[in-house]
């Protein structure tokens, strides 16, 4: 912390306030969209949008993933504007360092729509905020971050298998809409068993650290491998549910990250 100022003879100094905590790890990757161009592309992406890799952005629909001012994080001048009509995938990807297995993403992420507050009736399937993509041009090998049957979940494909169980549906954690707030998502390839944990604001959200996590059946101890190709951010829906998500201050790193 900062160092107290000194005190009168015969008085003691005010104590140092308490320094924040930092992660120790230096990020591969940062981008805070401000050097990008109102209404293009973020400059350093691939996109995938409407199952079409390295295409039009946006697509004759407005569907796409532009720089935006509407919603920006702690009032800077761009954040990206994901806008999804409806089931088709918006993205923009990434590739990884070659030989990455332990990734630490850090996202700001602002919802029109919420996520993990479905009920029953609700007719969500599975929602993509984030991911892994072991081909950038299709969606056929993917670790999908976002909702499952009214929660916080994650996908994996080709299996199509989800996360949590079925006892856990319809209820836990929400990501609210129409607020900021801090995405956090740890994707352990290097794990006995790989694993996934996922916060918001701080507090864990969502995990998959062992084989009965998995509703249907369960998967393999290595069940990321060969995921570790693009990282993709945005939004699919595969119940057609329409949203505009922004994002903003993305970090990547081999370490934990922090919201700070």
């Amino acid at each position: 912390g900062t160092t107290g100022t000194g005190g009168s003879t015969g008085v003691g100094g005010r104590g140092g306030t308490t320094g924040s905590g930092g992660s120790g790890v230096t990020p591969f990757f940062t981008d805070d969209f401000e050097s990008d161009t109102m209404g293009q592309q973020p400059a350093g992406f691939d996109n995938f949008i409407s199952y079409n890799y390295k295409t039009t952005n946006p697509q004759g629909d407005g569907t796409g993933a532009l720089a935006d001012a509407t919603h920006t994080h702690n009032a800077s001048k761009f954040a990206v504007h994901f806008k999804a009509s409806g089931g088709n995938p918006v993205f923009l990807e990434r590739a990884l360092p070659t030989g990455t297995n332990h990734l630490y993403i850090r996202v700001w992420v602002f919802l029109m729509n919420a996520m993990g507050d479905l009920p029953m009736s609700g007719g969500d399937n599975h929602e993509t905020l984030l991911g892994l993509t072991g081909d950038p041009s299709n969606d056929n090998t993917q670790v999908r971050f976002g909702q499952i049957k009214g929660v916080i979940g994650t996908n994996q494909v080709p299996t199509d298998n989800i996360a949590p169980i079925m006892a856990q549906w319809y209820g836990g954690a929400v990501i609210s809409n129409g607020v900021w707030h801090c995405i956090q998502v740890e994707f352990d390839g290097s794990a006995a068993y790989n694993s996934l944990r996922a916060y918001s604001d701080g507090t864990l959200i969502h995990s998959i650290t062992a084989a009965a996590d998995w509703q249907n059946g369960a998967l393999p101890a290595n069940w990321m491998n060969g995921m570790f190709v693009d990282v993709l951010f945005g939004w699919q829906s595969f119940s057609s549910m329409a949203n505009d998500v922004w994002m903003d201050d993305l970090v990547m790193s081999t370490g934990p990250t922090t919201c700070n």
